[in-house]
């Protein structure tokens, strides 16, 4: 299980079985219960033996029941349990959300189940008979395309094959499935997407003047992602000013004001007119460059400028899709500054109360911002219908990608309208987020602020110091014995237990700090993550869990303990200092195991003018050498039972 999600197992396939559920407890103990339930058995052993298969015992054994306070314990087959649980617990949860009552899963005795019932006695019976109704027995689904007066099915989706037999005729199928969509599709309410008016400033600016002042401002480069089609509009040219923006939306400008903020970001400058204009688009940039409040304030312009009045619409409006909890959150606190004609939205996430989630998207909100696994989880109960979103954003799209979260992403938006609009952020631009904007975007403008090549914000000095694996902790204690009382610390951890051991070690010693960390609850998470932007705390001991969507703005150091196993998780780790303007230290300790990243470390540091030491140069060669040799000998080469040469670090 990752730091980030909850895991979404599949429910087993069930079997058809013909007998419903059966009910047993004691009001005597558990200890009686499980006797009488072993002699149930040895009952229906013998039954069977006689060869007994009268209704009245088949009644019988399945309305055997006590009720004992409140709980109750029912019997199900063992191969419908799935149908309980549902795909990754996605029934379960609706069974208890429906009934309000609580549903374990019980021991499984060969081809029966235990499962008990906690709740009022209401609550009991209510699920009980819900669960009753999904043991009854399924018919199996016919391929119908339209039924006849006597509501007699056809079968126009079979052919037969060389050898005569009756196949599915898929071309057939898939045709009149895109039928069906273009229909579901064309019975939807139209949708706006441009409500920009240029400013005559902007609409004046030569084009000698636009990349000039792309070039100072990061090097923005803008461009149509894939072929530039005969008809499509011209990019548009960046706005200087949040009026140039926002001019004819004074209630926008108003909480932009509020905020604070003097002028928009390089990438806000340029996001805005494309997508006021209703056009996709792709923003590749570093975190903290301002990507957040790009797409936020045209969502909410988008929302509030379709024809159809929100009251009537069918479910929510936008979609934001964010890779981690932390930065669901983040994104939510965002939005929630901008107040904006009573919009609303809500957080969806693995950990937090599924059902007050479910509670608050019934009541209805604008905007949905969510992790992949509770999106999907919603959306194959059936509590959200992605075909009602017309302004989709996939944040952090390659970190969702590295987190192994396309195949959820897919199923989710398997049903999203063809017209929507559609903007995915990034930090890097891998094959992997190009297919995904291949798949979902239509003729997206991408805008690159600064190079595409792997880079670390220039605002941050990052030191490197040469430790052995065993004096890693001694070094780390030296550095916080020594820092400022105002310094403010992020210390990264490559595991769990590595970040509990530290959290641990610090308080023995009665240092304060906070962890974060995918063993902790949500609400612990939370907590520690609130004590540290406020300051309760200075040190927060965290694994790649707080790598993205952290904005502390007062962070002066980030310490890489363990140095991570991705060079591009480097940059997002360094990137939690240094935002906004400010300067920051990242320290990464650098052990012998960590050679293989030496190479790649040297050109983000040379990238960045920063002082590199001659001892990593001299690891990135005797790295480089070992490969060599290996590929001359074939590889590393071990006999049976013996061990293989390894390769030293000198």
């Amino acid at each position: 299980m990752s730091d980030w999600e909850e895991s979404e197992p599949n429910a087993a396939v069930c079997a058809p079985i013909t007998y419903n559920a059966r009910v047993f407890s004691s009001s005597t103990g558990r200890g009686r219960a499980r006797g009488a339930y072993r002699g149930q058995r040895n009952n229906d052993a013998n039954w069977r033996a006689r060869g007994g298969d009268s209704s009245d015992n088949r009644d019988n054994r399945r309305n055997y029941r006590q009720e004992s306070g409140n709980k109750k314990v029912i019997i199900i087959p063992s191969n419908k349990v799935g149908r309980v649980i549902g795909k990754g617990g996605s029934k379960i949860r609706d069974l208890e959300y429906e009934s309000e009552a609580k549903i374990k899963i019980g021991d499984s005795r060969g081809n029966d189940t235990n499962i008990t019932l906690f709740g009022t006695d209401e609550a009991i019976l209510k699920v009980e008979n819900l669960i009753n109704d999904l043991m009854e027995e399924r018919k199996p689904k016919e391929i119908v395309t339209h039924t006849n007066e006597s509501n007699v099915a056809t079968n126009e989706f079979l052919k037969k094959n060389s050898h005569g037999e009756e196949v599915i005729d898929w071309d057939k199928l898939n045709a009149f499935y895109d039928n069906q969509q273009k229909e579901r599709y064309e019975k939807l309410a139209p949708i706006v997407k441009d409500f920009y008016k240029e400013d005559p400033v902007v609409s004046n600016m030569i084009p000698a003047e636009v990349t000039r002042w792309r070039l100072t401002n990061n090097d923005i480069q803008v461009r149509r992602t894939f072929d530039d089609k005969p008809g499509l509009l011209p990019v548009p040219n960046p706005i200087l000013t949040f009026e140039q923006a926002f001019h004819n939306y004074p209630e926008i400008l108003g909480e932009i004001y509020k905020q604070g903020f003097t002028q928009p970001s390089p990438i806000q400058c340029q996001a805005w007119p494309i997508l006021l204009r209703g056009e996709d688009m792709i923003g590749i940039a570093q975190t903290g460059t301002g990507k957040t409040l790009a797409f936020l304030l045209p969502a909410l312009i988008h929302i509030e400028g379709q024809p159809t009045p929100r009251e009537k619409r069918e479910g929510p409006t936008v979609l934001i899709l964010a890779p981690t909890r932390e930065l669901a959150l983040q994104i939510e606190k965002e939005a929630s500054k901008y107040q904006y004609r009573g919009i609303k939205s809500v957080c969806l996430y693995g950990g937090g109360d599924r059902k007050e989630q479910i509670k608050t998207v019934t009541k209805g909100v604008d905007i949905v911002i969510a992790t992949p696994g509770r999106l999907n989880d919603l959306v194959l109960a059936r509590h959200l219908n992605v075909i009602n979103f017309s302004y989709i954003v996939l944040d952090e799209a390659d970190r969702m990608l590295d987190m192994g979260f396309e195949p959820q992403i897919r199923k989710s938006l398997f049903d999203v309208r063809p017209d929507r609009q559609t903007v995915m952020t990034s930090a890097t631009w891998p094959s992997g987020v190009r297919r995904l904007a291949e798949s979902y975007m239509k003729d997206p403008i991408q805008v690159n602020v600064g190079s595409l090549d792997l880079a670390a914000v220039h605002t941050v000095t990052q030191q490197i110091m040469f430790v052995d694996e065993e004096d890693k902790e001694a070094a780390l204690f030296e550095f916080i014995k020594n820092m400022d009382k105002n310094d403010k610390i992020i210390i990264f951890c490559g595991k769990k237990a590595t970040a509990t051991h530290i959290s641990t070690e610090f308080c023995m010693k009665g240092i304060e700090c906070q962890s974060l960390h995918g063993d902790r609850d949500q609400t612990d998470r939370e907590a520690a993550l609130e004590e540290m932007i406020d300051g309760t705390v200075n040190i927060l001991v965290a694994t790649d869990v707080a790598s993205r969507g952290i904005d502390i703005k007062d962070l002066t150091h980030v310490i890489n303990l363990d140095f991570p196993r991705h060079i591009e998780e480097y940059v997002h780790r360094v990137g939690r200092t240094g935002r906004a303007g400010k300067t920051g230290i990242a320290l990464s300790f650098v052990t012998r195991n960590d050679w293989a990243h030496a190479r790649d470390l040297i050109k983000i540091l040379e990238e960045a003018n920063q002082e590199v030491p001659d001892e990593l140069f001299s690891m990135a060669e005797r790295f480089e050498a070992m490969k060599l040799r290996k590929e001359r000998n074939g590889g590393e080469r071990r006999g049976r039972g013996g061990r293989g040469r390894r390769d030293s670090f000198y």
